[in-house]
């Protein structure tokens, strides 16, 4: 159990695991990854990477006997994102921690905890749909680029008719997926409210349903086509009129300093410290990522 008693002036708490399990449902993508075990590490304000294209060499067949091969190799294009750096304080007075409020426990062990859960929201809401800085210019801010930003410009759909999506436009974007030569079939779909709502009425007469006495409504999962299987994820971070299907296995969440409490100093009659994280997302290959958008 965390407590107050474990903490030491300049003492650093990893809290890697504790952000795994806290929050879920308001952080899909972030739980997403860290339940696949998607997790890396960087090492420097801004990680980079190389994307892998495979060759794409109709005909490679050769006579027998052959001496003289053909040698192929990966494109492999630089690519990177921004660290971005997550912090949020916890500050209790030395009366208020020492209160015991009943079903609270331990104040200030509460304080962090919360602390804990915002920034694991902030991190949800930058690798969703934050869009880059450097940090050059003022205020010298670094942010990610969140998935939204990273489909391949031919994985980008519209939809034909204003502010409705259709059978169509879905089956059409997880098929430019399947153009690419993504090999995994399984998709994974970023939605809002307003994207998944339409959804649901799609498919309303189109299911598969096992009767359970005390369960109502119908909301759909998992959308199975031709071209792969798509798992349709509700984000309220989503932007609300697309939709981002992405292949999971080509991204990862990499820390540069992973979530962890420090406590500061002790100042007067109070107990201070800080929650504090620093990560990218990191996309393997822009191939692996499509998106639709609502015709506005």
């Amino acid at each position: 159990m965390f407590k107050t008693s474990n903490l030491t002036a300049g003492e650093k708490i990893s809290l890697v695991n504790e952000i795994t399990k806290i929050g879920i449902q308001d952080t899909p993508l972030t739980s997403l990854l860290m339940a696949k075990g998607l997790v890396g590490k960087a090492n420097g304000t801004v990680q980079t990477w190389r994307e892998k294209s495979l060759d794409t060499t109709d005909d490679i067949s050769v006579v027998e006997g052959n001496e003289s091969p053909v040698f192929y190799e990966s494109n492999r294009s630089e690519m990177n994102n921004i660290l971005q750096i997550f912090q949020k304080g916890a500050s209790i007075s030395g009366t208020a921690n020492a209160i015991n409020v009943t079903g609270q426990g331990n104040l200030f062990s509460g304080e962090v905890a919360d602390r804990l859960l915002e920034v694991k929201v902030a991190m949800e809401k930058a690798i969703t749909s934050g869009a880059r800085n450097d940090g050059s210019l003022t205020p010298f801010i670094r942010k990610m680029d969140g998935i939204e930003k990273w489909a391949h410009t031919s994985n980008v759909l519209t939809g034909a008719a204003s502010g409705v999506i259709t059978e169509d436009e879905i089956k059409a974007t997880v098929k430019k997926l399947w153009d690419q030569g993504n090999q995994s079939g399984q998709y994974f779909a970023l939605v809002n409210a307003s994207v998944k709502e339409q959804v649901d009425a799609l498919y309303k007469d189109k299911y598969s349903y096992i009767a359970q006495q005390n369960v109502f409504g119908l909301i759909v999962d998992v959308v199975r086509t031709n071209y792969g299987s798509v798992n349709f994820v509700l984000s309220r971070h989503a932007t609300a009129d697309k939709m981002t299907i992405f292949d999971a296995g080509a991204l990862s969440l990499d820390y540069l300093r992973q979530p962890e409490f420090e406590a500061l100093s002790k100042t007067g009659d109070s107990t201070r410290g800080l929650v504090t994280a620093e990560a990218t997302l990191r996309v393997g290959s822009k191939k692996a990522v499509a998106q639709y958008t609502l015709k506005a």
